[in-house]
């Protein structure tokens, strides 16, 4: 997501997971996860981030009324990307899969460094790979009313890369008019790409310790399925737009 986006008080198009391909993850890692804390805390985080930002530039906080504006407008679009969507399941569902290894084989972050460690890097090797063959590949898919489109990423010229717009369409949810949105998902792509080799590096030339993944157990997003009971369910069928914005911004202390 872009901070510009926010501080400027425009849309951001939220594209998640597909939940079916993951329930068929939870079911065979016998894991779930509270999506409503898992949205909680990737919005929580992207305000804060973007919050220091604003202040390292301007020496003042995000406005609040921008936030609400930019969040009102974000849950006002919808728009389907398989190609998007898919990729942000393959992250999800590796991290899943990374998670309940470590899980099952009690694996702590100080009494089996190395070994922990390299479970984490395996994961960063899987994404890594994973977004290396989509660039390679340059092909995108989009929706377009019942079809299903290819579309390039790039165009290639001597060796260099020319990031390529695409038209995704868009339905507005209030006016329930249907437009085109242009983005460059190469752009996307590359970021994740970069992103998961910052990591990857991270880990691998840091003394610390890695990052205890029990802080999703301890925080109730990642349960195993046995201990979920009927009346939590609700919370683990949660949409991106039901959460409560206030409560974070209450918790960010932005007023």
């Amino acid at each position: 997501m872009r901070i510009d986006k926010l501080s400027n008080g425009e849309p951001t198009l939220f594209i998640t997971p597909n939940r079916e391909k993951l329930e068929k993850v939870f079911k065979r890692l016998n894991l779930e996860v509270n999506f409503h804390l898992f949205y909680t805390m990737g919005i929580t985080n992207f305000l804060n981030y973007a919050n220091l930002k604003q202040k390292e530039l301007t020496l003042r906080g995000l406005d609040n009324d921008k936030i609400r504006k930019w969040w009102k407008a974000s849950n006002n679009m919808s728009a389907i990307n398989p190609d998007l969507a898919k990729s942000f399941t393959f992250i999800t569902s590796q991290f899943l899969k990374t998670y309940s290894y470590i899980d099952k084989n009690n694996l702590d972050p100080t009494q089996n460094k190395d070994e922990y460690k390299n479970r984490l890097i395996k994961y960063c090797d899987s994404v890594i790979k994973y977004f290396r063959n989509k660039i390679e590949k340059n092909i995108f898919f989009i929706k377009n009313e019942d079809k299903i489109e290819m579309e390039k990423l790039y165009l290639e010229r001597k060796q260099k890369y020319y990031p390529l717009v695409i038209k995704l369409p868009v339905n507005n949810l209030v006016t329930n008019k249907t437009s085109e949105l242009g983005f460059v998902p190469y752009l996307i792509y590359d970021d994740l790409l970069d992103s998961f080799h910052y990591n990857k590096n991270l880990l691998k030339n840091t003394t610390d310790d890695a990052i205890n993944l029990k802080v999703y157990e301890d925080n109730e997003i990642i349960n195993k399925t046995s201990n979920i009971d009927d009346i939590r369910t609700k919370a683990y069928k949660i949409e991106l737009k039901d959460l409560n914005l206030n409560e974070i911004l209450h918790r960010l202390k932005i007023y």
